[in-house]
């Protein structure tokens, strides 16, 4: 789980913001992909990175983004969530060990059957990047100045 961690988080870092139009009409080979996996989005933005294309798009009421691969295969989407959108046992983990500072920018991360959530924790005297595991286990990434 710990590759696939990283691998995903490599693949997000490798975006960049080259959109897909432009003089010559591109194909897109994960098209057929998306509208399969997404079918009632709306407003979709696509951007080709140096590994992955990205399309960003509204799906049930809630801004998505979703990577592909250049075979058009689905790598996994994100899309930012509320606390009390999170799983019981991270917020029940958080609680326990952050007590009750702010915490914000928090992005669901989904891949297959893998899902993990990325946050800021503003503590008193920092700011702490933690990603949590659906069943609770919680990582600090850094810390903020």
């Amino acid at each position: 789980m710990k590759k696939f961690i990283i691998a995903f988080g490599a693949a997000l870092t490798l975006i960049s913001t080259t959109a897909f139009a432009g003089g010559k009409e591109k194909v897109n080979p994960a098209l057929s992909t998306f509208q399969n996996e997404f079918k009632g989005a709306t407003d979709v933005k696509w951007q080709q990175g140096k590994n992955v294309i990205t399309a960003g798009f509204n799906f049930n009421g809630l801004r998505t983004e979703a990577y592909f691969t250049y075979d058009g295969e689905l790598l996994g989407t994100a899309r930012n969530v509320l606390f009390n959108q999170l799983p019981l046992a991270v917020i029940k983990q958080i609680d326990t060990r952050f007590g009750t500072a702010p915490v914000y920018d928090i992005i669901e991360f989904s891949a297959g059957s893998e899902t993990f959530y990325q946050m800021i924790v503003e503590l008193p005297k920092k700011k702490l990047e933690v990603r949590a595991t659906s069943g609770g286990d919680i990582s600090v990434l850094r810390k903020i100045k």
